[in-house]
């Protein structure tokens, strides 16, 4: 499985580091990515290590293993989906009205994240990230990898809650692959909620392996380095995404440095701390995007350079943001729609179980709720003349 990915994502790759350590002029092969390799690469991975280890039964029935396997509604973009999570429907699925209408709500849910937000912030990313650095104030590079980490966030997470509520459509229940992460007090805590399914396969798989927290302090600072390198490795094969994964091991290493201090410091848990500490790591992990947008690691320190400086905010309030493919009903429909998904994620994160309710509703109001959603995709998503379809950006992986 590894062979596998390596040869068709990572050839090419170590063949152009080759040459330009050593000078030579091999060629590089140039081999078509399988869509979708990543993932289910990870799966196969993770189902054979289970069975070996006897944490799960083998599959007999062939077929039933290429079911899992083969999933169309998650195959090509995640999420990871673990043998033990699907055994069961796999062998006996059940299909009742209530996981039906969850299964559709959620399918909803990740049409308009997709199609109002994502797709829309992206269109105005790629004004300020692609464009002539040089010209580039604070407030709009700062506006820039803002609004990357809203098009990241709803853009995969769109993806995830597509798979999700297809799946329930058809008796299969997948847990969810994201947990509200930019209301995350700290970076450690961001990886627990931030595409939970890779981050687990990478804890369980390398990092425990590797002797986790067990084997003193240095090593585990080591054990978290390699993991993030690995990660940000699978995400391309680009320096640019190596960069990120070690700068999330720096935040790492930094957390546990300061843990202590932090703790004699005693900034305590009220309102104004919890959300100071929830701004600061999404500003963190929104500095650590600009690698992982950037096309080099060249053109993401560049892009980073103009971030530090004084910055303007009448910028965002003289017109400026009226010239970038938008016009202002635009951006109320693009910030309305942002403030509703995040609203949602708030009630969720407090117990708040918007599917469970609206599945216990009437028929009728339950069909009513599924047509205005598909109305305000229609009305305010990304359609009509110069319409561009953009598909999701996990699909590159």
């Amino acid at each position: 499985d590894l062979g596998m990915l390596g040869v068709f994502k990572y050839s090419g790759f170590l063949i152009e580091n080759i040459n330009l350590l050593t000078g030579l002029n091999l060629p590089v092969p140039q081999i078509a990515l399988p869509i979708g390799i990543s993932f289910y690469t990870f799966q196969t991975i993770s189902y054979v290590l289970d069975v070996y280890r006897g944490q799960v039964p083998a599959q007999k029935t062939y077929y039933k293993y290429l079911m899992y396997l083969s999933s169309y509604h998650q195959l090509v973009a995640g999420p990871i989906v673990r043998y033990s999570d699907v055994a069961a429907e796999i062998e006996n699925r059940t299909v009742s009205v209530q996981d039906f209408s969850e299964g559709i709500t959620k399918f909803c849910v990740g049409l308009t994240k997709k199609v109002v937000v994502a797709n829309t912030a992206g269109q105005l990313v790629a004004q300020y990230m692609d464009g002539q650095l040089a010209g580039l104030s604070v407030a709009g590079a700062w506006f820039g990898a803002l609004l990357y980490a809203i098009q990241l966030y709803y853009d995969f997470s769109a993806y995830s809650d597509i798979a999700i509520g297809l799946s329930e459509l058809f008796g299969i229940r997948m847990k969810e692959n994201f947990n509200f992460p930019y209301l995350s007090r700290s970076i450690t805590e961001f990886w627990r909620r931030w595409h939970i399914s890779l981050s687990s396969f990478f804890r369980d798989y390398v990092y425990i392996p590797l002797g986790g927290n067990r084997k003193g302090a240095l090593r585990k600072q080591l054990n978290l380095l390699v993991t993030f390198l690995v990660s940000g490795l699978w995400h391309g094969a680009a320096w640019h995404y190596v960069a990120w994964g070690a700068l999330h091991a720096v935040y790492q290493i930094a957390g546990d440095a300061t843990a202590g201090l932090r703790r004699r410091c005693n900034f305590g848990q009220g309102f104004l701390a919890r959300w100071a500490r929830r701004g600061f790591t999404f500003a963190l992990v929104t500095v650590a995007w600009v690698f992982f947008r950037a096309g080099s690691v060249r053109q993401a320190v560049s892009f980073l350079g103009g971030i530090v400086g004084w910055f303007d905010p009448w910028v965002l309030t003289d017109g400026t943001l009226l010239t970038l493919g938008l016009d202002g009903w635009g951006w109320f429909v693009l910030f309305c729609a942002a403030a509703l998904l995040l609203a949602v994620d708030c009630l969720h994160a407090r117990g708040v179980r918007l599917r469970a309710a609206l599945a216990r509703q009437p028929l009728v109001y339950r069909w009513l709720v599924y047509y205005a959603a598909l109305a305000a995709v229609l009305v305010f998503g990304v359609w009509g003349p110069g319409y561009a379809a953009a598909s999701f950006v996990y699909f590159q992986f």
